[in-house]
């Protein structure tokens, strides 16, 4: 999957409608596991791809707290049988357009610096859910803003945009170097910047599911964690798991 092998699977089927069980309209929930091995020990990472709105047959996006409040607990009851094993579970939720019932969300509408509030929201989720292998985790402002560490490796995707895709570093350095900041408002959320420099120019669409991770594969993890601090504190807990 790493490679893009699976994207070219998918493209050679005949895209999502072939490849899903008769389409997306009757393949609510993709699950898959990978298992390392080694003498001593295993681990084994599960994840699942959940149909988050079916009017509108999406796999992305919080319809309501609640809504994934539900999802994480059937997976946390289903495991919690297993003997034997230790389970953990974390989540990559957007701050921007976060539902209105999220957790510690209303409660932190006055608070300015981001790194506090998102932090608060954190902790209130991990109350809300009360599962102490739960790791909460909320990108800052959103996942494209990881796009915004190495925005030559997008321009690579959409080489005729070159010149529009150069001038989102103008954006990054108003927020002094940290893609972190780029804020959560409808028009400039960090998607919503690189739809607008690529979009409309040379019959580009921005194609949010494989640029976001074709990119983020090519700026490396390591450079990701250094301009990106929320993301690294996250990634070094998930680490700090296997000590």
């Amino acid at each position: 999957m790493m490679s893009g092998t699976f994207q070219r699977f998918i493209a050679q089927s005949g895209t999502n409608q072939q490849f899903l069980y008769y389409g997306p309209k009757r393949t609510p929930s993709i699950s898959a596991e990978i298992r390392f091995d080694s003498d001593k020990v295993y681990d084994t990472y599960r994840f699942s791809l959940l149909m988050t709105s079916r009017k509108k047959n999406a796999y992305g996006g919080m319809i309501s707290y609640s809504q994934a409040k539900g999802d994480l607990t059937k997976w946390m009851k289903e495991v919690y049988q297993e003997k034997n094993v230790e389970h953990y579970f974390t989540t990559m939720f957007d701050f921007y357009a976060l539902p209105n019932d999220f957790p510690g969300f209303c409660d932190t509408k006055n608070i300015s610096d981001a790194y506090s509030k998102v932090n608060k929201i954190e902790e209130s989720l991990a109350a809300d859910i009360g599962w102490k292998n739960f790791i909460p985790y909320i990108q800052l402002h959103e996942f494209e803003a990881l796009l915004f560490c190495d925005i030559g490796k997008l321009e690579k995707q959409y080489p005729r945009c070159k010149k529009d895709i150069q001038g989102l570093n103008d954006v990054l350095q108003s927020y002094n170097g940290n893609p972190e900041m780029i804020n959560s408002g409808v028009d400039t959320a960090p998607s919503k910047r690189i739809i607008s420099a690529i979009e409309g120019k040379r019959f580009y669409r921005y194609n949010k599911p494989s640029s976001g991770a074709n990119v983020t594969a090519e700026i490396g993890i390591d450079n990701l964690k250094s301009k990106c601090r929320h993301f690294k504190m996250w990634l070094e807990k998930l680490e700090g798991l296997k000590d």
